[in-house]
């Protein structure tokens, strides 16, 4: 494979007070071995109030130095949006700001666009590792995994989709679609997401295919402030909330199926509520936690849909006094 082969990938990295993380992500990035007229790094800083410009200005002598842009509107889909309208890549690789690898990763994650026959390849992803730098509370245990999607290169399923900390897009596909949708995704401090698998089956959506490559792995760094129980049940709810109002998108995904979420989650969350009560009664405090932020997923699931469900209501109930008061 000749350099001139292999597409042009703009790296994005999205940021937002996390300097300390982006410094050690960026010394990762600058040292990949991929062809130097064939790639860049950008670094989209969404508004941050630390000295995230001044670490990116570190790497101004490296051999690969990043571009830095600042995105003032609020929120990681924006911040999304803005790398795809400033990358001069025909692919955009969306990296986490607190990731480790080797030298290879980047090119293992471009090797499928650049197969003979992959024009429609739209969506690559790479394996995740989850690394915990200050250790992993025994409680939270197992609860972290690699993907592990598959042993070899090649498409996914349709019920497999990467994850967001570690995959790439062709530029032309991502515009195609509209970007990422800003009612989704994580906005300062709200842990919420899902925008990038809506984001990702709207491309596969579009006719493109989407790829993994077990070989581009990247390690996910988790400091012990993302491992406290507060930070948990926070994550699970916010998230859980974004899953549900991206779901409502999908086909057949319309108020009989919030009104089935309603009830089966509403379960959940009393089952979930017991199951934790026994375990603290019990004294395995551990497995009480779990439970609990189990219920606090179940209970993201049941407001958004109570709240989907609640302005459709309130919605129809307003069409139909304006047509009586037409009357």
């Amino acid at each position: 494979m000749t350099p001139e082969s292999q597409p042009f990938a703009t790296v994005a990295i999205c940021t937002y007070n996390r300097s300390r993380w982006l410094q050690g992500t960026l010394r990762f990035v600058i040292a990949q071995e991929y062809p130097a007229d064939r790639w860049e790094i950008l670094v989209i800083d969404n508004n941050s109030t630390d000295d995230t410009a001044r670490v990116v200005e570190e790497f101004a002598g490296a051999a690969k130095a990043p571009r830095y842009v600042l995105e003032k509107t609020q929120g990681l889909s924006h911040a999304r949006n803005r790398a795809l309208a400033e990358a001069l890549g025909s692919v955009v690789v969306f990296l986490d700001d607190d990731t480790d690898g080797d030298s290879a990763w980047l090119a293992r994650l471009m090797s499928p666009y650049a197969m003979p026959g992959n024009e429609k390849v739209g969506i690559v992803g790479g394996e995740i590792i989850p690394g915990f730098p200050d250790g992993l509370p025994r409680w939270l245990e197992g609860q972290w995994e690699p993907l592990s999607y598959l042993s070899k290169t090649g498409p996914l399923p349709d019920n497999l989709l990467p994850m967001g900390a570690n995959f790439s897009a062709r530029r032309a596909a991502a515009q195609g679609v509209g970007g990422f949708r800003t009612d989704l995704g994580r906005t300062g401090d709200t842990l919420a997401g899902s925008e990038d698998h809506d984001f990702i089956r709207r491309v596969r959506s579009a006719g493109y295919s989407v790829w993994y490559v077990p070989e581009a792995v990247i390690t996910h760094l988790i400091p012990k402030n993302r491992l406290t129980f507060r930070y948990a049940m926070k994550h699970a709810f916010d998230s859980s909330r974004s899953r549900v109002i991206e779901r409502v998108a999908r086909p057949g995904k319309g108020g009989a199926w919030l009104a089935s979420r309603m009830i089966v989650y509403s379960l959940h969350v009393a089952l979930t509520l017991l199951l934790s009560l026994l375990c603290f009664i019990f004294f395995q405090p551990g497995c009480g936690k779990r439970w609990l932020t189990r219920c606090s997923r179940s209970a993201g699931y049941l407001v958004e849909a109570c709240a989907i469900i609640g302005r459709k209501l309130a919605s129809l109930l307003f069409g139909i006094f304006m047509i009586l008061s037409w009357q």
